[in-house]
């Protein structure tokens, strides 16, 4: 295996763009109908003199992660100087994430003071107290016992051995939940304890605020909650939207793309403050009738081309023919996580230069994973978006089309207007008998 072919494969990591990554970012604003977004998000937190808690969504894939990455770049700006914690749910160490599939206002509490507690340590060598923290731990030392000691701990190292133990087990991090829930003020009073000390001793290194933004929320699973008549992304956004917008910081969530199709859509927006929820929809490659659209195209191209360059290759060197790439770009819908996934698994598949039958023999296994998840029910609202453009919802079949949208089988665009198309990889509908 040559280096050549680890660098080009390194490059195409479908993981969020850094900000030290920027020479990688290609802006997509004007192909899908997101012009302004990072500016609008930016803007609501410099304006406000108040702590603010904004909420984002839109398809896996779309770009939500590398949009906020640009959002935590302008707002750490030296002309803003802002210090943003970007707090990551899913985690390469598990014990440091929380678990979408189930998922409390707790998990999320001490999931955030974490890593606050742990950004402030490594990144400015602020060491944060316990505080307040130390008079309630006292109360769960029934529960995990007396392995950590925040008498001789400073809070990141504490609450480090505190994820730990709660994310290994299930019934210990229900019996957490147990004891904090008649408590949540006073640990909200204790969570803010520790972000008055962070912002105050920022204040001493010349920043203008604290901002937290938590990204993985969106992959919540949208399974119905095993107490609450709702769903669990319904139950932590809205039932617990009080604790959620409680911390005296700015604020920045990810939230399933199921809540802005839901009936409570509206109710969500009014709680949270805003007009409408910020959806990231896919970028534009073939409009409504199938044509090419060439802005979009080249858009992905740019993205090919920079991070080939960062490899030390071009288009010529790693696809058999540019016609490839096209191919390549059409099938991937718009959505840049899955451009990314099929040139990697292109590489793995037949090495460099890239061919159609590695492309092909790429797309067939995303095609037979779709074949096995759709049933006969989702194919007759697949059929009626590929007729119509629309998802056109009932209460019979919201349920399929939040499985479609979720699993990305319908992706949403939106320019001029919003309007909806089948994943170009979607197997054929099987035939009527």
């Amino acid at each position: 295996m040559t280096d050549l072919l680890k660098k080009i494969y390194s490059v195409f990591d479908p993981a969020p763009l850094l900000p030290e990554q920027h020479d990688l970012y290609v802006s997509l604003d004007e192909v899908r109908g997101s012009a302004g977004l990072v500016t609008d998000l930016s803007n609501v937190i410099l304006l406000s003199q108040k702590p603010t808690c904004q909420l984002l969504t839109g398809h896996r894939g779309s770009g939500k992660s590398t949009e906020l990455r640009r959002l935590q770049s302008t707002l750490e700006s030296e002309k803003n100087r802002f210090f943003t914690v970007f707090c990551e749910t899913e985690k390469e160490d598990e014990r440091e994430g929380i678990d979408p599939n189930d998922v409390d206002f707790p998990d999320v509490l001490m999931f955030v003071i974490y890593q606050l507690a742990k950004q402030l340590r490594d990144r400015e060598n602020i060491k944060l107290k316990p505080g307040y923290f130390r008079q309630r731990w006292d109360e769960l030392k029934n529960i995990l016992g007396s392995e950590v000691d925040f008498s001789t701990l400073e809070l990141s190292a504490g609450l480090a051995k505190f994820s730990a133990a709660i994310k290994d087990s299930p019934d210990t991090r229900l019996a957490i939940r147990k004891a904090l829930e008649p408590k949540t003020n006073t640990w909200i009073s204790a969570a803010n304890d520790v972000i008055s000390e962070a912002v105050l001793e920022l204040s001493k290194k010349d920043y203008s605020g604290l901002v937290i933004i938590v990204d993985g929320l969106d992959k919540i699973t949208p399974r119905p909650h095993d107490k609450a008549d709702c769903s669990l992304p319904e139950y932590l956004f809205i039932n617990r939207y009080a604790q959620l917008i409680a911390f005296k910081c700015h604020l920045v969530y990810t939230i399933p793309i199921s809540l802005a199709y839901s009936c409570k859509e509206r109710n969500l927006a009014s709680l949270y403050g805003l007009t409408s929820l910020p959806i990231i929809p896919m970028t534009k490659i073939t409009d409504e009738k199938g044509r090419t659209v060439a802005q979009g195209v080249e858009k992905f191209k740019d993205m090919v081309i920079r991070r080939l360059n960062d490899a030390g290759s071009d288009i010529k060197g790693t696809f058999q023919t540019e016609t490839v790439l096209n191919h390549i770009i059409k099938i991937s819908g718009g959505q840049p996580r899955e451009l990314m996934t099929l040139i990697r698994d292109s590489l793995v598949t037949g090495g460099i230069p890239i061919t159609r039958d590695a492309v092909s023999r790429t797309a067939r296994n995303i095609t037979h994973a779709y074949d096995r998840f759709l049933r006969k029910e989702h194919w007759k609202v697949i059929n009626q978006v590929k007729k119509t453009h629309n998802l056109e919802r009932t209460e019979k079949n919201d349920g399929l089309c939040m499985d479609l949208l979720d699993s990305r089988a319908v992706l949403q665009y939106r320019n001029e207007k919003q309007w909806y198309d089948a994943n170009p990889l979607l197997p054929e509908p099987p035939k009527e008998k």
